[in-house]
């Protein structure tokens, strides 16, 4: 029994030696495992085909999975790039967010050996990302009126609506379509905000309280009497240029012209002679120059009932 308990204490350690410079060859192999390719992977682990998009929108963010090869690779760390960070980023886990419009690629490498892999992405824009009010300055006298331009982007963002607001409607108001209209003199600030992320941007706007080189005057006129926003002419003609005060120091050469812009129940000539067919309000506007940007106008609502 003794001679066993000796032969045991004289093996053993050549024993635990062995197993020891066994268990650090293993050790050493596995470290040494060098990583051979790096793929993505879908969300049951299958490669990705070279030709798949990921399709997301701007503000999305979604996760992405890579597979590094072989199983026992000693270091599997790997980073990502994107090609265009305007496009879309990623970040150290694979997460990528839309930023803006467009198509870009996203590159894993890892750090053992340099292995990568490509993964193409396509961003859309559904969302508004701003809005540009133009013009962003804007002169005006009392009674001129002007309607200002808002541009929603992305173009092909679904909900481009917007609303307009007066800092000071003693001085401008503007109406649901953009519409300033001079009030008093001052200066005030048209704000135009998307309803979709309520961006926003906005026009100073100077009133002096000089007259304007166009409006209508029917004080003393007969037969022609205020109501409300408007007039109520007890005839059914009206010589409109009899009460158009133009101020040729500020048109110069340009010719005056005048049309109905709402109503279907009269007809305004060259000359500016408005008829009436039948009872109706019509909207009448006298402008200085081209229509679609005029230099001058102003508008006036005549009613006629017989």
């Amino acid at each position: 029994m003794k001679k066993t308990v000796i032969l045991i204490l004289i093996f053993l350690p050549i024993v635990l030696l062995i197993t020891i410079a066994f268990a650090g060859r293993i050790l050493s192999t596995y470290q040494h495992i060098a990583v051979e390719r790096v793929f993505f992977v879908d969300d049951q682990g299958q490669e990705l085909d070279e030709n798949t998009v990921l399709t997301i929108t701007t503000g999305q963010t979604v996760a992405t999975s890579v597979q590094v090869l072989p199983e026992l690779a000693a270091d599997k760390r790997v980073s990502y790039t994107s090609s265009d960070e305007k496009v879309c980023t990623v970040d150290a886990s694979g997460a990528v967010t839309g930023v803006g419009a467009g198509q870009a690629i996203i590159i894993v490498r890892t750090l053992d050996g340099n292995k990568t892999d490509m993964l193409y992405v396509s961003v859309k824009s559904d969302g508004v990302t701003g809005v540009t009010l133009s013009p962003d300055t804007l002169e005006l006298k009392i009674g001129e009126s002007k309607t200002l331009q808002a541009v929603v982007t992305p173009y092909a963002a679904l909900n481009k609506a917007v609303t307009y607001t007066s800092s000071d409607p003693a001085v401008v108001t503007v109406s649901a379509i953009g519409k300033v209209t001079a009030v008093g003199a001052g200066t005030a600030t048209i704000t135009v905000t998307t309803k979709d992320g309520g961006f926003t941007d906005t026009c100073t706007v100077t009133v002096t309280n000089a007259p304007p080189p166009l409006y209508f005057d029917f004080t003393g006129a007969v037969g022609i009497v205020p109501s409300g926003t408007g007039y109520i002419c007890s005839t059914a003609t009206v010589a409109l240029k009899d009460f158009l005060v133009v101020d040729k120091s500020q048109l110069g050469d340009a010719e005056v012209h005048f049309r109905i812009i709402s109503g279907e129940g009269a007809s305004v000539d060259a000359e500016g002679v408005l008829t009436f067919t039948r009872n109706d309000v019509v909207v009448i506007e006298a402008y200085a120059g081209n229509v679609t940007d005029p230099i001058s106008h102003v508008e006036v609502r005549l009613a006629w009932f017989s």
